[in-house]
């Protein structure tokens, strides 16, 4: 307010304004992908930082509250968003072909060494969301196509599994390879009808899908698993559905989010009691 001083703030467009990038509208039937980026994932397909297993719900679509404090070895080194186990009393972490009730998810990192910010970190305590009705999402899987039809989606990744596992799944191109000739847009989800197995060559199956685009060798699709499904294992992070092996797993499929590139998964078989 002293003589000589003009106190004015500089003007800061809204959003969308001239000068700032507006919101990127999802196209209807686009699965939320922006076509002005095509070749752009969604979220959880793409595997970008931070996108890995997390809490999400209630299966009844309230807001989850319940995480509580559980025992833990000191030196146990655990990262928040990885699926945890009670081991002898003690949470740890599962295993990749995780077998046996699941406690819960990682509310918390514990890193098992001394940190003068986190007096946690090498405590006796970690916190876990533990509630049995609880659903996680995880980044989608994803699955590389050879030259298909437009009803078929020859694939190699999903050589461990039955015929008519993915029966009821849906398939989504999220990344078109050089050249691809598919027509289908990118984000385009597709009903899985039917699952098999290449006879004449073990390591290739084939996903019957929804007339559309055939698609073209070097294709990607995120494939997402019918409801009900249960089985695969974790992958190395302990944080994501992996289908690279086809042992059955205390978790299971309950639905998807193709806008994000979410699988939603809960507990099958939980340590407060849940057990199918």
């Amino acid at each position: 307010g002293a003589a000589g001083w003009t106190n004015t703030m500089p003007t800061v467009p809204r959003r969308g304004a001239a000068g700032k990038k507006p919101c990127r509208p999802s196209p209807a039937g686009g699965g939320g992908l922006d076509q002005n980026n095509a070749d752009r994932p969604p979220q959880g397909a793409a595997g970008r930082k931070g996108k890995n297993m997390y809490v999400f719900q209630k299966a009844d679509g309230g807001t989850l509250q319940s995480a509580r404090d559980y025992d833990i070895a000191a030196d146990t080194v655990v990262e928040k968003g990885q699926v945890v186990q009670i081991t002898e009393g003690l949470v740890t972490v599962a295993a990749q072909k995780i077998s046996g009730r699941v406690l819960g998810i990682a509310a918390e990192n514990h890193s098992g060494a001394a940190d003068v910010l986190d007096p946690r970190a090498n405590g006796t305590k970690i916190h876990v969301y533990d509630a049995p009705d609880c659903v996680w999402r995880c980044p989608v899987p994803l699955v590389t196509a050879l030259a298909g039809t437009a009803t078929t989606l020859p694939v190699t990744d999903l050589k461990a599994f039955a015929a008519d596992d993915f029966n009821g799944g849906y398939a989504q191109l999220v990344r078109k390879a050089e050249g691809s000739a598919n027509t289908d847009a990118v984000g385009q989800l597709r009903r899985i009808t039917d699952f098999a197995l290449d006879a004449e060559t073990p390591t290739r199956g084939t996903l019957t899908l929804v007339s559309g685009g055939a698609p073209s060798a070097g294709d990607v699709y995120a494939l997402y698993p019918p409801v009900g499904f249960a089985k695969g294992q974790l992958d190395s992070g302990r944080q994501k559905l992996d289908l690279s092996d086809s042992a059955s797993l205390p978790v299971k499929v309950v639905g998807r989010d193709e806008e994000r590139g979410y699988v939603l998964m809960m507990a099958a078989q939980h340590v407060l009691g849940v057990e199918e």
